[in-house]
């Protein structure tokens, strides 16, 4: 059974006691009213290699700010704790950190060890992905670099942008996850709340002096750390969410390109979204299917600067349908039919733009860009991109492939110099060339022993 501890103080708790109870307890609930003194107390903690990513301050305003009782409120954040201990935040040492000797005693040699809030990667599932690096470019510090990922303690501000630029929600930020989020974010619809206001420690006071502000407080290292993934579900949940960050305290902080980046992420989200969601929520990582029962009814191609969707175009002038991106594409948005003629149907709603498909075209006739069309991405529909007439075996007239690929190869050994006559192999079937093969055989032994042709 997890141990959530739950403590009313009236005054600030003292450093050490917060840091002990943070360390015995799987979970602390602190309620009070005193959120101008709490981001002194959490940098404490973070310093001290206190566990401060499981203990949550809740203001004494916050039941009126939510809408809700305190009572569900802890309920709530229970729900949340619970999730966070399953998880493992990336730690980083400080050897050369100075501590006294009661903080020594206290914390043993894990006051030399910070937990952060540094992204961690599923790396298996992410190097899997051998094509896809998109997280990569996200990062205003660039601070990621490698397959899969990695952070560098150094360059990392641990604002979390670089988690919502993962299509497949393989990287997230350990201590606060997307599981506890998730079951944060259930648990406070399930109570009655109907907004969020998503804050930072920095600025967690300042809300409490903004009648305007209603809702439940949702407090992360920064706003950015909220996934992009985590806020389409509170959409589909039916939250109106609301970011309080001051423009006059972010241009002092070392997060703001990414909380600008990040504004304007959402930004390009909620240009797509419809203002009531439709159906049941969509329990997902991926930023498609989570898209996806938001969209709007247009049928039109936007084209995108930040969202992670995306387009994939063919050259048709180019394109052989010779298969080879459906077989490399590892979420199957790209289908090879043969109803007819020969059809390659790109899916929207599957893309996760991974470049797979763009750098193994032997023609380099596949393109990807960042773009969105919102009737596709909720009805899930394919569409096609190019097409090819039935190519048949000229002896039997049998099915040999694509048109356009026996006739991209044709032109090929042409270049090199090959004859008309040897090409034609090219147009009959597998049976028919062996035929062929063995006629032609016959021909050479019989001349090499001087026999007349039969």
């Amino acid at each position: 059974m997890t141990d959530i501890e739950v403590v009313n103080a009236q005054e600030p708790l003292p450093s050490d006691e917060l840091a002990r109870s943070a360390d015995e307890h799987d979970g602390v609930i602190v309620f009070g009213r005193w959120a101008s003194e709490w981001p002194r107390l959490l940098e404490y903690l973070r310093k001290a290699g206190a566990r401060w990513h499981r203990v949550v301050y809740i203001d004494e305003r916050d039941p009126d700010k939510a809408g809700i009782g305190a009572d569900s409120l802890v309920e709530a954040y229970r729900a949340y704790l619970e999730a966070v201990g399953t998880y493992v935040p990336v730690v980083v040492t400080d050897a050369g950190k100075t501590v006294s000797r009661r903080d020594l005693l206290r914390g043993g040699l894990g006051v030399f060890f910070v937990y952060t809030s540094i992204p961690d990667v599923l790396d298996e599932k992410c190097s899997s992905l051998k094509t896809c690096d998109l997280c990569l470019a996200s990062c205003p510090y660039s601070a990621l670099e490698g397959k899969p990922p990695k952070a560098s303690e150094k360059k990392c501000t641990e604002c979390g942008l670089c988690t919502s630029y993962c299509p497949t929600g393989l990287l997230y930020t350990p201590t606060h996850p997307p599981e506890a989020v998730k079951r944060l974010l259930y648990q406070l619809k399930k109570n009655g709340v109907q907004k969020l206001t998503v804050t930072c420690p920095l600025n967690r006071a300042g809300i409490y002096e903004r009648e305007e502000l209603r809702g439940a407080i949702l407090e992360l290292p920064c706003i950015a750390t909220l996934r992009i993934q985590e806020y389409l579900l509170a959409r589909q949940l039916g939250f109106d969410v609301a970011f309080f960050c001051p423009s006059e305290k972010r241009e002092k902080c070392p997060k703001r390109r990414a909380v600008q980046d990040y504004l304007a992420l959402i930004s390009e989200a909620e240009g797509i979204i419809r203002p009531k969601p439709l159906g049941r929520p969509i329990y997902s990582d991926k930023i498609t299917e989570l898209a996806a029962p938001l969209a709007v009814d247009r049928d039109e191609w936007t084209p995108l600067a930040r969202l992670e969707l995306f387009r994939v175009k063919a050259d048709e002038n180019l394109c052989t349908l010779c298969g080879a991106c459906v077989k490399a594409c590892p979420t199957h948005s790209l289908t090879l039919t043969r109803d007819g003629s020969y059809r390659l149907l790109f899916n929207h709603s599957r893309c996760i733009g991974c470049n797979a498909c763009v750098k193994i075209c032997p023609e380099k006739a596949l393109t990807i860009e960042k773009a969105t069309n919102p009737s596709l991405l909720y009805s899930g529909k394919t569409i096609e991109i190019a097409t090819s007439n039935v190519a048949r075996c000229r002896k039997c007239g049998k099915e040999i492939g694509p048109e356009k690929m026996i006739m991209r190869l044709d032109r090929k050994l042409a270049e090199k110099g090959v004859s008309k006559e040897q090409r034609e192999n090219l147009w009959l079937c597998e049976e028919c060339k062996k035929e062929a093969t063995i006629e032609e055989f016959r021909k050479e032994i019989e001349k090499s022993l001087g026999l007349q042709p039969s």
